[in-house]
């Protein structure tokens, strides 16, 4: 080897240098390399992993959201149903007490009419029965006994 210009002496010497050095190299330098390579692989996994159990979550929130929202809505309209039902009830219910109302009134107003009518031709009959009797007496004078008059009185307000 000496031919070749290659000295064995040196040439083992710089063999154990470099494994010397690779094993220095491998124990400080490699393997920490190695292990905060293999941390970081391990955090970028459980940062996907993370990132995909918060996709999930977001989705199912957002299926739950529109669940609740459905629901709301339909409570919401079977309210306004319920409320227009009733209304109408409302509606209906003073509608028909107002017309039992008014045809009582009408029916009061009637009798009470009748009655005052009645009152009126009852006085009218008085007032007519004297002012006849006083025409008897004036036409056939005071010839006629009481009984008579009655009599005449009430024909004559018969035929009017």
């Amino acid at each position: 080897m000496e031919s070749l210009g290659i000295d064995l002496k040196l040439l083992i010497a710089q063999v154990v240098n470099f494994l010397i050095l690779f094993l220095v190299l491998r124990k400080f330098l490699y393997k920490p390399i190695l292990d905060m390579l293999d941390g970081r692989s391990k955090k970028i996994a459980d940062g996907l992993k993370c990132a995909e159990e918060s996709e999930e979550k977001l989705k199912s929130t957002e299926t739950e959201a529109k669940k609740i929202l459905d629901k709301a809505e339909k409570e919401a309209k079977e309210i306004r149903d319920q409320a227009k039902s009733d209304a109408k009830q409302l509606h209906d219910k003073a509608i028909t007490e107002a017309n039992t109302k008014g045809e009582k009134v009408i029916k009061n107003a009637k009798e009470e009419a009748l009655s005052l009518k009645e009152s009126a031709l009852i006085s009218a009959k008085k007032e007519l029965s004297s002012v006849i009797s006083l025409a008897m007496e004036k036409v056939l004078g005071n010839d006629l006994d009481e009984k008579s008059r009655q009599t005449l009185t009430a024909k004559a307000i018969n035929e009017l």
